[in-house]
């Protein structure tokens, strides 16, 4: 996706997603909006030194656009569910209340910094495990771990047996929700069904219609499916799949402008 380069130019859409994303640049001019992160190389470095921003990405609930108007060295990190709570002092829902903001903390400047300055990319994975595992604090939440665990097999669950199962209260849960995974169950159960309903692999080779679709990913009817596809895309159904693409590895599509 990313290729070194003078006439870089890039955008796509990020669709809502199951985890959460942080991502770290070097000398990038980032400008954030609703709907929209820029990304473009700071080209007036003469007179000062390296900098690194730690982008962190909130529970976004319609589609993003990204845009790298030039290349920019980065280097992503994606968390499962409510595994970036694992990282931080500070739960998922405050650490990241915006659709995009900047993170500055000394041990994670520090840590930047270093990375960069290896170059194999394999070698630098393994330092951001490394330090990961440093920073790792165990936040104990065995009933919520659960409930995402029981939603991603059946996402049509109520809440109600959903907190029953998981041996607490839909009030409880709905607040760690909130607190943890940054969205209300009822909203992240709709995201849950949207990414397995896209899932590159499953649609593309099983060649699955609309309705195949709808009655395999829990929607109640082909009326639950285009709504809530114009929701998180922003397109009815046929058109979304008419216009995505698979952009390396990866088992969900991508839309790129």
């Amino acid at each position: 996706m990313y290729k070194e380069r003078e006439d870089f130019r890039f955008s796509y859409f990020a669709f809502p997603q199951l985890g959460s994303t942080l991502k770290i640049y070097k000398n990038a001019i980032i400008s954030r909006s609703s709907t929209e992160i820029k990304f473009q190389p700071d080209i007036n470095l003469r007179h000062k030194p390296d900098y690194y921003t730690l982008d962190i990405y909130g529970r976004y609930k319609e589609p993003l656009i990204c845009t790298y108007e030039g290349y920019v060295q980065g280097f992503t990190i994606n968390f499962n569910p409510i595994g970036i709570n694992y990282f931080f002092d500070t739960p998922y829902k405050k650490l990241a209340p915006k659709i995009s903001q900047e993170y500055s903390n000394i041990a994670w400047k520090k840590f930047s910094e270093e990375l960069f300055k290896i170059k194999d990319f394999e070698k630098r994975t393994e330092f951001a495990e490394a330090f990961l595992e440093d920073m790792y604090n165990d936040i104990h939440q065995p009933e919520l771990e659960k409930a995402i665990a029981i939603l991603l097999k059946n996402p049509a669950i109520h809440i109600d047996e959903l907190a029953k199962a998981c041996c607490t209260s839909s009030r409880n849960l709905h607040r760690k929700f909130i607190q943890f995974v940054g969205c209300s169950t009822n909203v992240y159960k709709r995201i849950i069904r949207f990414r397995q309903s896209i899932d590159f692999n499953k649609w593309q080779k099983q060649n699955l219609n609309c309705t195949d679709i709808c009655y395999t990913n829990n929607f109640f009817d082909l009326s639950h499916l285009r709504k809530e596809f114009l929701k998180l895309t922003h397109q009815n159904p046929k058109d979304f799949f008419k216009t995505i693409s698979a952009v390396g590895d990866h088992s969900f599509p991508y839309k790129l402008l």
